[in-house]
């Protein structure tokens, strides 16, 4: 299903709700963004794949399990507001559940971004989901397929439950038929994996496998393919966390991956229980103990949890349409640079220095009487010439950049060897030697400017230090929505 038969399925659904574009596919279904228009609300509506919707059997189930939902109310479990079997002109049945949209991120996501999360933001995100699971097994129902793919992480740090109950409706309808597995290898119960009968803890083993993932950074198993992997959950223990995680922690996890669904926590409400009293800083009471014969309490927003709202970044949204940075047009530069590239702050720097040294020559020049009387007077190009030298490192190097600046003064041997007479060097600005007095230049021969003989330098000229450098460019990636 594509935006291609939006008029198809509109024409299916009616007038109750208005579609809008497609935010999810997935193996069983493809979701749609629409309106509500009797709710005034935004709603997420799951289409089903024929092959589901047109087995008695499957539609049976489905139907207990869809009608059940409606009665769900947690705020850790996404809400289920309307089931509907439409029949198409040709003869099919059309199945659609509406559902709450949510403005969120899916655990998957921000577990690919992230890579792991802190043991606060772990625990937060456990004892959530081990809340919403409660409700969910108070009313009867094994959601079959928890995975960070299913839990969805709102802005303000809400944990909630989605696609729950589909999974084990599709056991309805025989793998030959279909080719698909119920519930997914990496986070499998080993009974599920066997096929044996399920009960609330195959939820919690499979929650467990997702507090692993948070706390690790990785699945505790992995292989080549997904028997491999559901072979380990039966046969294999999984590697041991690591230190660095509160032994509290560590035996909460080690409790709800046991092999033997008996000596797990049973359901979602002994996990959350026990999620409550780790985040205290309390080992977590053993299942059927006596700290378990009371409901857990609602979950508290706490600092980890708004940590956890700021961490998530919405992508069950309709993707903006953004302009790729990486192929913007760097900011305007000057004339082509022999090396490097200078900034205001240096140009500035280097012009102060020629200003300076430009004032101390004039001033030595004074000194030395050149400006008494009856001396000739001497042009600008007789100033000692200021030669401003731009050091670049080689990629060996570090990537600083030294700036040098050497005030040199034409050598006896360099001066040039016109009829004018030219003025001696000074030893210095602040005891001045005295000067012969130059003998005056013929007035028919313009006095040529000394050149100053210095050997090329490797830099860039004075003019040249202008320009701003250009910012890096910045890919910003996007995630997709949400996962049916």
């Amino acid at each position: 299903m594509n935006n291609d038969n939006r008029e198809q399925l509109q024409s299916l659904i009616g007038d109750d709700y208005e579609l809008q574009w497609t935010i999810g596919h997935g193996g069983m279904s493809t979701v749609w963004l629409a309106d509500d228009v009797r709710g005034r609300r935004e709603v997420a509506i799951k289409f089903l794949r024929p092959e589901f919707s047109n087995n008695d059997e499957f539609l049976e189930r489905f139907r207990y399990e869809a009608t059940a939902a409606e009665d769900i109310d947690s705020d850790n479990v996404v809400a289920t507001y309307d089931y509907r079997e439409i029949p198409d002109p040709a003869g099919h049945t059309n199945c659609f559940i509406a559902m709450e949209y949510v403005r969120g991120e899916s655990l998957a996501d921000l577990l690919a971004r992230e890579g792991s999360l802190g043991e606060d933001l772990a625990l937060d995100v456990i004892e959530q989901a081990a809340h919403g699971l409660s409700v969910i097994h108070r009313m009867g129902l094994i959601h079959r397929d928890i995975k960070p793919g299913n839990l969805l992480i709102t802005q303000n740090g809400q944990v909630k439950i989605t696609d729950f109950g589909i999974a084990k409706a599709a056991a309805a309808v025989p793998l030959t038929r279909t080719g698909m597995v119920v519930g997914t290898a990496q986070y499998v119960s080993p009974e599920q994996a066997q096929g044996f009968e399920v009960t609330p803890s195959t939820d919690v083993y499979s929650l467990g496998v997702v507090g692993y993932e948070m706390l690790a950074g990785h699945r505790p198993f992995t292989g080549d393919s997904g028997v491999s992997v559901a072979l380990a959950h039966v046969n294999n223990a999984p590697p041991p966390l690591s230190t660095e995680i509160s032994a509290e922690a560590r035996e909460l996890i080690g409790i709800a991956l046991r092999k033997n669904a008996d000596t797990r926590f049973a359901d979602g409400n002994e996990f959350a229980i026990a999620a409550s009293r780790v985040r205290f800083g309390e080992r977590p009471p053993q299942p059927a103990s006596s700290a378990m014969n009371q409901l857990a309490p609602e979950p508290s927003p706490t600092q980890s949890t708004q940590m956890l709202g700021r961490v998530a970044q919405p992508t069950t949204v309709r993707p903006e349409q953004r302009v790729p940075r990486a192929g913007a047009a760097p900011v305007a530069q000057a004339a082509p640079r022999k090396q490097g590239s200078g900034g205001f702050g240096i140009g500035m720097l280097v012009a102060g220095i020629v200003v300076v040294g430009g004032g101390m020559g004039l001033w030595g020049l004074n000194q030395a009487g050149v400006f008494e009387p009856g001396g000739s007077t001497p042009t600008t190009s007789e100033t000692p010439a200021i030669v401003t030298e731009w050091v670049t490192p080689t990629e060996e190097e570090q990537p600083t950049t030294e700036i040098l600046t050497t005030t040199v003064e034409p050598s006896p041997a360099q001066r040039p060897t016109s009829e004018r007479q030219t003025l001696e060097p000074t030893e210095a600005p602040s005891t001045p030697a005295p000067a012969p007095t130059p003998a005056p230049a013929p007035a028919s021969t313009p006095a040529p400017a000394p050149v100053p003989s210095t050997a090329p330098q490797p830099g860039i000229s004075l003019p040249q230090l202008d320009g701003l450098d250009a910012q890096a460019p910045t890919t910003v990636a996007e995630s997709p929505g949400v996962t049916p």
